[in-house]
């Protein structure tokens, strides 16, 4: 009597069992790289938007920096309690207001030396800082005259940097050259010959998970 042959469904069995567990594992390695894609994805969303709540809030500090100086500018040392002394200047802004984050001269980051780091090391012990918004975001800024020393803007001996001054006939129709034109002709603006002198606004904006936001803006007045 003959035997039968061996059955081969035991070892089909056995590689469909193998090739089904592959898969899973396959797909197991899939959904834990998706879940982790869609976690950071909504991490990097969330970093951003609260990037982006800092930044606008930095607009607060801008303003705040812009009406100071709007409200000092021209003042005269005998109308201000915080002008500077006469030997130094006529005007408040003639010198370094520590109380109001306002400083006479500029001050550079050195070549190696980020923004960042330049406001740790130097222009965060004399920046203003505001009460925290509703975002969680601390403000706080820096006024810079852009000139090379302290000392009325108009003098000879002072380097600020100033817009230029317009001559007749060269401006575009409607621009503000037309603007700075007319204010030289009424005698009006501060600095050398009527022109005006620039301020930069630094801004800096501590946040809630760590978000640090630097804005800078320059103000002609």
């Amino acid at each position: 009597m003959l035997s039968r042959p061996p059955r081969p469904r035991r070892a089909a069995s056995g590689v469909a069992l193998i090739l089904a567990l592959i898969v899973l594992a396959a797909m197991t390695l899939g959904g834990v790289a998706l879940t982790r894609s869609v976690f950071t994805t909504h991490q990097i969303a969330g970093n951003l938007a609260f990037q982006q709540a800092a930044t606008h809030s930095a607009d607060e500090g801008v303003e705040a920096a812009i009406a100071w100086l709007e409200n000092n500018s021209g003042q005269s040392t005998s109308s201000s309690a915080t002008a500077c002394a006469s030997s130094v200047g006529s005007t408040v802004l003639a010198c370094d207001q520590s109380a109001s984050g306002y400083l006479a001269s500029r001050q550079d980051p050195s070549p190696s030396q980020s923004w960042a780091d330049f406001w740790r090391a130097t222009l965060a012990s004399k920046a203003i800082t505001l009460s925290t918004d509703v975002a969680g975001n601390r403000v706080a800024y820096v006024i810079q005259r852009l000139c090379n020393g302290a000392g009325d803007a108009s003098t000879s001996n002072l380097d600020c940097t100033q817009s230029p001054n317009a001559n007749t006939g060269t401006c575009a129709g409607g621009s503000s050259c037309d603007s700075q034109r007319i204010n030289l002709k009424s005698g009006g603006g501060s600095g050398q010959n009527g022109s005006q002198v620039y301020y930069r606004v630094t801004v800096q904006v501590s946040g809630p998970r760590g978000t640090q936001s630097l804005v800078q803006v320059v103000v002609a007045l």
